[in-house]
């Protein structure tokens, strides 16, 4: 087993595929690449393939049965596993049309019983300050109190006329506002660009990265960027907001989190949607 593969539990996905069209599928085996297992963590499983010495997979728990190519209305059963760090359980699973989960493509979303309710067990709540690390670069790691100030719901009008480089998928979804504070405990003067790390947490388990108007005087309503290109002294504080393009219509915002310095997986916040 490889070596990063060590205390993970594994989870097995069984799903059936049919052939609705009316032509012959290419490369049916390759289907489960757009699948995404997201744990409790929002972060999505590691798929695992087994192989080796073991003909046809009959004795494994978990085989991948897929055939090369589909027919038009036949189908087939199969069975792939993932790999989740032990005590994370499972959120949902998506499937991603385009293959890029980070890109705002279409998305399926398969909700797992009660991974909402494990997932909350570990969010801060909305106005709590907790304390994330960040790379001040030739200053060092700083960590600094962070406190989620809103999420609002947008309208795709408030972006025109703003070059935030939005694919078609993206320039069609709902645009959520994300405010967030700091405070700067270094020794120096902070650089303002912590919203660069901030992803907005979806019901179907997406992370959503934001989008930041760098144009000083582009006027989002619930989305100001006074902050950009600021620096704030030694125990100031500024609140900083980013966008972020919710393209599935039947997703939802949940949470928000950080992604930290030097450590896997985020820092979240219950998000208090507005």
């Amino acid at each position: 087993m490889d070596e990063e593969l060590k205390g993970t539990v594994p989870h097995y996905l069984t799903f059936e595929v049919t052939n609705t069209g009316r032509k012959k599928i290419p490369a049916a085996y390759m289907m489960d690449g757009n699948f995404a297992l997201n744990g409790t963590d929002w972060e999505p499983g590691e798929e695992v393939r087994v192989s080796g010495g073991r003909p046809g997979g009959g004795d494994l728990p978990c085989a991948d049965t897929a055939p090369r190519t589909l027919a038009p209305g036949d189908s087939y059963d199969t069975c792939v596993t993932y790999a989740l760090p032990d005590g994370v359980g499972v959120l949902s699973l998506t499937y991603n049309a385009d293959g890029f989960l980070d890109e705002g493509g279409a998305v399926a979303t398969w909700p797992v019983e009660g991974g909402l309710e494990a997932a909350s067990a570990d969010l801060a709540k909305p106005g709590d300050t907790v304390r994330v690390r960040w790379d001040a670069r030739e200053d060092g790691v700083l960590e600094l109190p962070a406190t989620l100030v809103s999420v609002r719901r947008g309208s795709a009008a408030d972006l025109v006329g703003l070059d935030l480089d939005l694919n078609e998928n993206e320039r069609r979804g709902v645009p959520y506002y994300v405010s967030v504070s700091y405070t700067n405990t270094g020794p120096k003067d902070l650089y303002a660009d912590q919203a660069d790390h901030v992803r907005l947490l979806t019901e179907g388990g997406r992370q959503i990265p934001g989008k930041t108007p760098f144009d000083l005087d582009a006027n989002i309503p619930g989305c100001p960027s006074d902050w950009v290109a600021r620096t704030i002294p030694p125990g100031d504080s500024v609140t900083e907001c980013s966008i972020h393009l919710v393209t599935d219509a039947d997703d939802q915002p949940f949470a928000v989190g950080f992604a930290e310095a030097g450590r896997p997986g985020l820092v979240a916040w219950r998000a208090p949607l507005h």
